[in-house]
């Protein structure tokens, strides 16, 4: 679970700097680092970033907006390898939500990528999405487990997967919801053009 959330961070980094990323690539498809674990002659099983890189894939396309985040915030220590030297820069300020937006007018969809980065409580999100009328939910998942050291095996493929997130409300440009904790959470929106 700890790998997804990590994935899932790095994919949202990715779509908040779209205007200077031009590609990015998985490396590793199969096996050792990858979304898809295999056994010679055996079953073949989604990795916990299977989730959110497939998310990444199918709904991250379109225009990225500016994304103004105001969360509650922890302090951590940034390591940086660059260079002879070891650096940790403290960051006293980190946000508990990475929030991405994606519009795509293609399909007249508004999709939300969010992380919860709180290890022990539920965060309400609150987004008003200025500009976007008439809004109704098409689809909304958690990638949420308790243990954040659980994995998927051969012998439990789907221990984690992701959920219906449940109780998301949209009131005209405002839509909220209650994240759960330390979870990969995609919201996607229809709305009118």
């Amino acid at each position: 679970m700890a790998d997804a959330l990590a994935f899932g961070g790095a994919c949202i980094a990715l779509l908040n700097h779209a205007d200077r990323v031009r590609a990015a690539c998985l490396a590793q498809l199969v096996n050792a680092i990858a979304p898809i674990m295999t056994e010679t002659g055996g079953p073949a099983w989604r990795q916990t970033i299977f989730w959110p890189f497939a998310d990444f894939s199918n709904l991250g396309r379109g225009r990225v907006l500016n994304a103004i985040v105001r969360s509650a915030t922890y302090s951590a220590t940034y390591y940086d390898p660059r260079g002879p030297e070891q650096h940790y820069v403290p960051m006293p300020k980190v946000p508990y939500l990475k929030l991405a937006a994606v519009d795509d007018d293609r399909y007249g969809t508004l999709t939300l990528f969010a992380v919860n980065r709180h290890l022990d409580e539920p965060m309400t999100l609150t987004v008003e999405a200025r500009g976007f009328g008439g809004m109704a939910l098409a689809e909304a998942h958690a990638l949420h487990d308790d243990d954040l050291n659980a994995v998927n095996t051969r012998h439990q493929p789907d221990r984690i997967r992701p959920t219906p997130l449940a109780g998301v409300e949209i009131d005209g440009q405002k839509v909220s919801a209650t994240l759960p904790p330390a979870s990969w959470n995609i919201i996607r929106l229809i709305h009118a053009t």
